[in-house]
């Protein structure tokens, strides 16, 4: 007679199963690892050892395979070198941007003679160039585009970067190093604090400004507490409205009046309401009490 097995104990079979496989994987890998390790750090050595043989070798295969197939050894050099650029683009074009930054003009002088030379071939080109790259140069563009319009409505100025020679930027950084890292006295700090201390008569007109805006807001505050003390002191007076516009001194008289009202209502002491108990002997009964309605009563 068999037994079934339950589930959670299968399942965790399955689970150390799993478990015991990676780390088996896992020590495989570290030991491959350690191989290929052990096997470049021997091959470096050896080729330190023996460079010049090395270096005569590889000449010789060289020369034995451009021998043997012209064509075939020229298309695996152009293939290996476009390995290597693929791989060092970064570098690549860092050197080409510090040798036209060495000698701008130069290279200038060589696009206007070659622009020159085949105008044509050269439009073509651009032509070809901006038809199978049109998205990217449209976007570029508008990134453009959209850049300047915030630099504009934030006030700043056109954005327009120049470059400049390698010993110009030598020179700048040290100078900046030299200007940045010195040691300023009490009198130059004085100094550079004046030139750009804000002028008496600007710091003068900033606070003639500050106190015209004040008094005008002020005065348009009492303007409005004006008109609704007059509101209020038409509403309150009976009879017919006057025909004639109140003074100032009723205004502030009715303000002041509707101030002192509001402060003995809230000052003056009320006896509360008396609340009589039901077990008070002096409160009336309800029985003596008359009863007018009509109807059932209970």
């Amino acid at each position: 007679m068999s037994t079934a097995v339950p589930d959670d104990h299968v399942a965790r079979e399955l689970e150390d199963a799993r478990l015991r496989i990676a780390h088996a994987n896992a020590r495989l890998y570290d030991r491959e690892k350690q191989r290929r390790d052990a096997r470049r750090q021997y091959q470096r050595e050896y080729y330190a050892l023996h460079r010049k043989e090395q270096l005569e070798y590889q000449r010789r295969y060289r020369v034995a395979q451009r021998a043997k197939d012209p064509d075939a050894y020229r298309e695996s050099k152009r293939a290996r070198a476009k390995r290597w650029r693929d791989k060092h683009r970064d570098q690549v074009n860092a050197r080409l941007r510090e040798k036209y930054r060495a000698d701008p003009e130069k290279h200038r002088q060589r696009r206007r003679e070659a622009y020159a030379h085949n105008p044509e071939e050269q439009r073509a080109r651009r032509r070809a160039y901006y038809a199978a790259n049109r998205e990217k140069q449209l976007a570029a563009q508008q990134r453009w585009r959209d850049r300047e319009k915030r630099r504009v409505d934030a006030g700043l100025p056109v954005r327009r970067l120049h470059r400049v020679d390698r010993d110009e930027r030598f020179a700048n950084r040290a100078a900046a190093d030299e200007f940045f890292g010195r040691e300023w006295t009490d009198a130059e700090l004085k100094v550079a604090l004046r030139s750009i201390a804000t002028p008496h008569d600007l710091w003068a007109s900033w606070k003639r400004d500050c106190l015209k805006v004040r008094a005008a807001h002020h005065l348009a505050m009492q303007k409005e507490e004006l008109a609704r003390l007059e509101k209020e002191l038409a509403r309150a007076r009976p009879g017919p409205k006057p025909k004639h516009r109140p003074t100032p001194e009723e205004l502030e008289e009715a303000r002041l009046d509707a101030i002192g009202r509001a402060i003995n209502e809230r000052l003056r002491h009320r006896e509360p309401p008396r609340r009589p108990h039901h077990l008070d002997p002096a409160a009336p009964h309800q029985h003596l009490l008359p009863h007018d309605q009509t109807g059932m009563n209970r």
